[in-house]
């Protein structure tokens, strides 16, 4: 093959993401599959192929920040040993390319089986630094990873490169990058000294809190927006890790709102479990040095090193569905893909109108999760946002009108209404929440259990 040819070669790939040796013959002035063949292979490994026999395609290799060496994807079983995945490469002119991968146990389209991505892998995704614990990681990393200062502003690029060198404690099992797995030995040789008894917690979580809302080192970064940190805990004789949220330290108004929604996120998680019989997040309040501390369970992490995957609706309904629809629709057109069960949709269904019946204004995409499957992750950051003070510091004063279901709804609306109308009377009997925000629990309670009567 001519000098010409070759740079025309590259010219399609560097143009066109994953093309079929049929339509690069015929791009190149129809040329022999024989001579296309010799010609990929002079270009060595700039040129990566994925799928079989007929499905073949091929693409040129981007670099990330001038290395176009592939890197490798880890994953963390529950017994904490390390297994490789794969191995990821960015593509020309965009998305990426999975090669080599082991038991990826999430649902694949047939590009996404051959191993082509139009941006990243989208289990990857959900490992972003993001939210309180993100902004945090970026005042502290960003300058010298060489990365804008605000996680929003961050490419694909950008947090590849952020995870293949710091991201060894993202949300699931998996670690991308030589760097990062290296991360995750160091923490394997701190061994039991991580883990904080219940009287290093009492002495520790003040001092934790300090350190995330004035220098943001606290922990890793498991998304959300509540401040918060991560912890390691011997709970009752076990080992577990947490996210653990936590209020401001005064008592002034909005300190003492949000300390007042912590306690409810700690009762809805119970109310769902008991009443909704889904699975929630296990949780336990503290109070120390005058903040209220919620520590969650996370269900991602078992023993001392051991994980399992993830994937919110999010990442799952951007890659396979697309749209922007509820909960329940989503898991509907999964259920109709043949991905999750009918008894799976009606738990997406009973939880988010319980969101929604308990004024959670903030079920977005993120706070819904799977393991492969697909099947329910325990429900988690389940409270009422709508009582949330504002920026300022004022706490705002909201007429509650809870949602009411169409016909074809309401007999899991009113499932999910008892719990609710459960969730309003706990809040407004336990005595550890401001007495202001109690008397609106009761008031909702009487509004919910009155629309409840009404919907036979």
């Amino acid at each position: 093959m001519t000098k010409l040819n070759t740079d025309a070669l590259t010219k399609i790939l560097r143009t066109n993401p994953r093309v079929g040796s049929t339509d690069l013959c015929a791009r190149l002035s129809g040329i022999s599959r024989a001579t296309l063949t010799r010609a990929l292979k002079g270009l060595g490994a700039t040129v990566i192929s994925g799928g079989g026999s007929r499905r073949t395609r091929y693409a040129l290799r981007r670099p990330l920040r001038g290395n176009a060496a592939p890197i490798p994807l880890y994953r963390i079983d529950e017994h904490g040993q390390g297994h490789d995945l794969g191995l990821l490469s960015f593509i020309y002119p965009e998305g990426s390319c999975l090669t080599n991968q082991d038991s990826f146990p999430w649902p694949l389209d047939k590009d996404m089986s051959d191993g082509w991505f139009d941006g990243l892998p989208y289990p990857i995704v959900d490992m972003r630094p993001q939210g309180f614990l993100g902004r945090n990681f970026a005042r502290n990393h960003a300058p010298d990873l060489g990365v804008p200062d605000n996680p929003d502003n961050w490419s694909d690029d950008d947090v590849v490169h952020i995870l293949s060198l710091m991201g060894y404690d993202q949300p699931g099992d998996l670690i991308l990058g030589e760097a990062a797995y290296r991360r995750f030995l160091d923490l394997i040789r701190k061994g039991d000294a991580r883990f904080l008894s219940d009287a290093q917690a009492e002495k520790n979580y003040p001092r934790l809190a300090d350190i995330a809302m004035t220098q943001g080192e606290a922990g890793s970064s498991a998304g959300g927006e509540f401040p918060k940190f991560t912890a390691s805990r011997l709970l009752n004789y076990r080992k577990v890790d947490v996210i653990v949220k936590f209020s401001g330290a005064d008592n002034s108004p909005a300190v003492r709102r949000w300390a007042d929604l912590l306690i409810c996120e700690h009762l809805a998680s119970a109310v769902m479990a008991n009443a909704l019989q889904v699975s929630a997040a296990e949780s336990t309040l503290y109070q120390y040095a005058d903040r209220t501390f919620l520590e969650v369970v996370r269900f991602d992490r078992h023993g001392d090193f051991g994980r399992s995957p993830v994937c919110t609706i999010g990442s799952l309904n951007a890659a396979l569905v697309g749209g922007n629809a509820t909960w329940p629709k989503t898991a509907q057109a999964f259920r109709d893909k043949g991905w999750l069960s009918d008894e799976d949709v009606t738990r997406v269904t009973l939880i988010w109108w319980f969101g929604r019946l308990i004024a959670n204004t903030d079920m977005h995409e993120g706070n819904l999760a799977f393991h492969p499957g697909l099947k329910l992750a325990p429900a988690y950051d389940m409270l009422p946002m709508m009582y949330a003070p504002f920026s300022g510091g004022e706490v705002p004063v909201k007429p509650y009108s809870p949602a009411l279901p169409l016909p074809a709804e309401a007999i899991l609306w009113k499932q999910s209404a008892s719990a609710a109308i459960q969730f309003w009377e706990a809040c407004s009997e336990d005595r550890r929440i401001s007495p202001d925000f109690r008397r609106i629990c009761e008031n909702n309670s009487r509004i919910l259990a009155d629309f409840h009567s009404q919907l036979r």
